[in-house]
């Protein structure tokens, strides 16, 4: 399925800023990419087209004002207009006239707002909702639907696979549904998970209330917030979430006043799904979910070309001859290619690591090259090389694409230099295709057993219902990923991340917040001890799996830069 995301630029010399930009644009299913200083976002407007860019005012290379002039003649080279938003400090606030005067769209103040950063994407990016010209005041609902998402077309078909029965269900939004889900299959899944819970999930609730436990009662409505949202329930999640303002702000007669609205409308839903449970449109439905999972878990991991290498060359000189020499005597399967796009893509499939020989002629040519090359490595995650004379390679890195390459060799090549290289990149892709194990830690039955089945198809999935359990797990195993829920009981996301980054024998597991809270004081709390990640889980399910593939790609990508500055050092 093609992704329509909207694609931003973000310009910032701090790597903590560019995370949480980065992290904020991503749980709205906005893809980004990332640069440390002007410079650097000069060469990458000039190699692709951006939706936005958000460009820090002071680094230490250029600064806004003087790399937004820049900008502005790259876009009329273009043809096309992009707007710049300016992000700057607390102490720029008073020059806001000033920035919008010097040419940028808006300004975005430091530390960043959720909910400024997403009143920047409603306005700026190009209108993904179904309804553009609705009422701001849904504009959570809006926000939600701004993201890798289905067409028009595609949502008709899937809703035309639902049992008619469920189509005339009162209070259920079944295309935010099926726009969560990413399909039928899925999205009935998930109604049945959240149906199959209601009896028990609902008198946990009650008692809750009953007994005057409100943490616990706050936690359990921020659940069924976070589920009815999932499937559509609008109302109900409305209802769930008043619940969970009011105990924030111990408005416990409040509560006690409309609990029994919440419960009434929470346990019709399991009289009006009943269906679900007998329907054998139903059940046909959930084999089919089944039996794909299952194939796609079958094709999860594809085919190790981690040994292959696409060697890209125009000549069969005695230096080119050399390196393919040197690359067969060590074990690596060779495919060499002349620098034509033809010949590049109808290989692209067969190696992981790709050499480019640049040589002599029009630098055009380097560039068309060197474009491709770069859209191949950032879309199928390879890594790329450079070899050959100096002049070749510095016009290689002058044009598109040469954010992607991994390292540069000019001649004359040290060829124990260049296998030692080969061998570690080679190591690093066999690393990377090897099915991911991911821990999803979440209090939420409901929400774990979703996730669980999003993923599973997809990487090796341990579910833990509390930090000390998950805690336990990393005795025997440790993860690729861990997905953590902030709010849970006994030890919140806040303590595990702190317990874990503060433990040598675990501060080096990835971390990405999966939460249902994105508000400022929840997103700054954490950055203590700089998560890899913060998605919130009003993510589809493309979404989040796409989040995650592009999560575990930058790593190769940054592991293959990062060897480099090691043996510098």
């Amino acid at each position: 399925m093609k992704s329509n995301a909207a694609h931003v630029l973000i310009i910032d010399d701090m790597p903590v800023n560019r995370m949480i930009l980065s992290s904020l644009l991503a749980s709205r299913g906005v893809v980004s990419d990332q640069a440390d200083g002007g410079l650097k976002c000069l060469d990458m407007v000039r190699a692709k087209d951006y939706d936005l860019i958000l460009l820090d005012h002071r680094m230490p290379d250029m600064d806004g004002v003087d790399t937004l002039v820049q900008l502005k003649g790259i876009f009329r080279e273009k043809g096309r207009t992009i707007p710049v938003i300016c992000h700057t400090t607390e102490e720029g606030r008073k020059n806001i006239n000033l920035y919008k005067a010097a040419g940028f769209a808006d300004v975005l103040i430091k530390p960043f707002d959720p909910e400024q950063l997403s009143d920047i994407i409603m306005t700026y990016l190009p209108q993904t909702s179904d309804n553009p010209g609705a009422d701001r005041s849904v504009k959570d609902d809006k926000q939600n639907e701004l993201k890798i998402s289905l067409n028009d077309e595609e949502i008709k078909d899937e809703l035309d696979k639902l049992p008619l029965w469920l189509k005339i269900v009162p209070h259920i939004d079944l295309d935010a549904g099926i726009k969560s889900c990413g399909s039928a299959e899925d999205y009935i899944d998930a109604l049945y998970v959240f149906r199959s819970s209601i009896d028990e999930k609902s008198e946990e609730i009650e008692s809750y209330a009953e007994s005057s436990d409100w943490t616990m009662f706050r936690l359990a409505v921020h659940s069924l917030k976070s589920m009815a949202r999932l499937v559509g329930v609008r109302t109900l999640g409305a209802l769930a979430e008043d619940m969970e303002s009011r105990a924030d702000n111990k408005d416990y007669n409040g509560i006690k006043d409309r609990i029994d609205e919440l419960l009434i409308e929470y346990r019709r839903f399991g009289k009006l799904l009943e269906p679900l449970t007998e329907d054998e449109d139903i059940r046909n439905i959930m084999d089919d979910a089944a039996q794909k999972a299952y194939e796609m878990q079958q094709s999860a991991a594809p085919e190790d070309h981690s040994r292959s290498v696409l060697f890209i060359r125009s000549g069969q000189g005695i230096a080119a001859k050399g390196i393919e020499k040197n690359l067969n005597d060590r074990g690596f399967s060779v495919i060499s290619v002349p620098d034509s796009p033809d010949a590049i893509i109808n290989h692209r499939f067969d190696a992981d690591i790709i050499v480019y020989y640049p040589t002599t002629g029009e630098d055009s040519h380097i560039g068309i090259t060197m474009n491709l090359l770069g859209e191949l490595c950032q879309d199928d995650s390879k890594l790329l090389c450079l070899t050959g004379d100096v002049n070749d390679i510095d016009a290689a890195m002058d044009s598109k694409g040469a954010g992607r390459v991994s390292h540069t060799y000019p001649r004359p090549v040290d060829p124990a230099v260049f296998m030692d290289d080969m061998e570690y990149y080679a190591e690093l892709l066999g690393e990377y295709h090897r099915m991911k194990t991911i821990f999803v830690v979440d209090d939420d039955p409901d929400y774990r057993s979703v996730i669980a089945r999003w993923l599973t198809p997809h990487y090796s999935v341990s579910v833990f219902s509390s930090a000390m359990e998950m805690i336990d797990g990393l005795k025997t195993v440790h993860p690729d990923l861990i997905l953590l829920d902030y709010e849970m009981p006994g030890m919140d996301g806040h303590e595990v991340i702190g317990k874990l980054r503060n433990d040598p024998e675990t501060n080096m597991i990835p971390i990405i917040f999966l939460t249902g809270k994105n508000d400022r004081d929840h997103v700054f709390s954490i950055l203590h001890y700089k998560p890899d990640g913060y998605l919130l889980k009003s993510l589809s399910r493309e979404s989040l799996i796409d989040s995650i593939d592009r999560f575990f790609s930058e790593s190769l990508f940054q592991m293959s830069l990062n060897h480099i500055v090691d043996d510098a050092e």
